[in-house]
């Protein structure tokens, strides 16, 4: 089983100490769940409804094979950046205040987390959300209108995937 290794590669906005301390427990528990072979097992059994893939040309395909959407999870792979598949996630994290309610976004290859959620939510959450944002970066989408397949979309239900392998194993880091 091949290793990621997951870095935070540029962290913005992260103003306090304990800003850059809960970033660095959210890329312990990152590798931690992508590196779990159960979690990779569960990614090849799941039922996805939306596997749509948009590369970096704007081209959309349909991914149907569960161990090709696996492959570019662990690839390492981000779009926009130049680089080619490495095996390692570089996480572009942005930190900004906002009123709405979403908790976050991308854009390209930028992960933007609300600086107020990211502080009040627990650091298995901002992981899995994390790993859904990283998800669009590498090319996954999903509906952005609440419609029956989005939870089942690859972002959503792999993000969902963690969150459950998050919750069901104590970490030591994590006090």
């Amino acid at each position: 089983m091949k290793r990621i290794k997951v870095v935070n590669n540029r962290l913005i906005g992260f103003n306090k100490q304990r800003d850059l301390n809960k970033a660095e427990r959210v890329r312990k528990l990152i590798e931690e769940v992508i590196n779990d072979i159960d979690f990779r097992n569960k990614v090849l059994k799941a039922d996805f409804h939306d596997r749509r893939f948009i590369d970096e040309s704007g081209n959309t395909t349909e991914i149907t094979d569960n161990s090709i959407i696996l492959e570019k999870l662990i690839s390492g792979k981000e779009q926009y950046t130049g680089e080619e598949k490495d095996y390692e996630w570089d996480l572009r994290i942005t930190l900004y205040r906002s009123i709405t309610s979403e908790i976050g976004h991308r854009s390209k290859e930028t992960i933007f987390t609300k600086k107020k959620k990211y502080r009040n939510l627990s650091d298995r959450f901002i992981a899995s959300h994390w790993i859904h944002e990283y998800l669009h970066v590498i090319g996954f989408t999903h509906d952005y209108d609440r419609t029956r397949r989005r939870p089942y979309s690859v972002p959503y239900l792999i993000g969902n995937l963690a969150s459950d392998t998050l919750e069901s194993r104590e970490f030591d880091f994590l006090t």
